[in-house]
């Protein structure tokens, strides 16, 4: 039995078209990033993963805090007074959850941004975040169930 395999082109094209990097990609599918790295190498990559990555929903590159209000943080929680400033989203989900953890604020961090985002965003920053933190919010997120 042969497995299908996709030109690594085609995968890396629709990494960027959705905004997401290979750490993001492997945080999202479980599969371990030097896998995910190694298939440039081959050229190739497996149908599944093109699959996955199809499913994955697309990253928001920059925020503003008044998009965030508008899908229901409170204002006082966010470390932003400016709502029009552009910020990258992994910096203002680290931010936000530094300032003021709790249940509803990674709920809605999750609704807004996805769970893989702010997966990512601990992942990216966890040098700068405490270890109690990231548990907590991680233990958080393998419970979390969209409505």
């Amino acid at each position: 039995m042969t497995t299908m395999k996709i030109e690594h082109d085609a995968f890396e094209t629709l990494l960027k078209r959705k905004g997401v990097s290979k750490k993001a990609f492997s945080a999202y599918s479980g599969i371990p990033y030097f896998t995910v790295a190694g298939w440039k190498k081959s050229g190739y990559v497996p149908a599944y993963a093109m699959v996955l990555l199809r499913q994955m929903p697309a990253q928001k590159e920059y925020v503003t805090a008044a998009k965030l209000i508008e899908a229901g943080l409170p204002k006082a929680i966010l470390w932003n007074n400016d709502p029009q400033k552009k910020v990258a989203s992994d910096i203002f989900i680290v931010a936000t959850l530094q300032r003021a953890y709790n249940d509803f604020v990674v709920d809605k961090l999750t609704k807004f941004f996805g769970r893989e985002a702010i997966l990512a965003a601990l992942l990216k920053h966890k040098a700068c975040l405490s270890d109690e933190l990231i548990e907590r919010v991680a233990n958080y997120l393998q419970t979390y169930k969209a409505v």
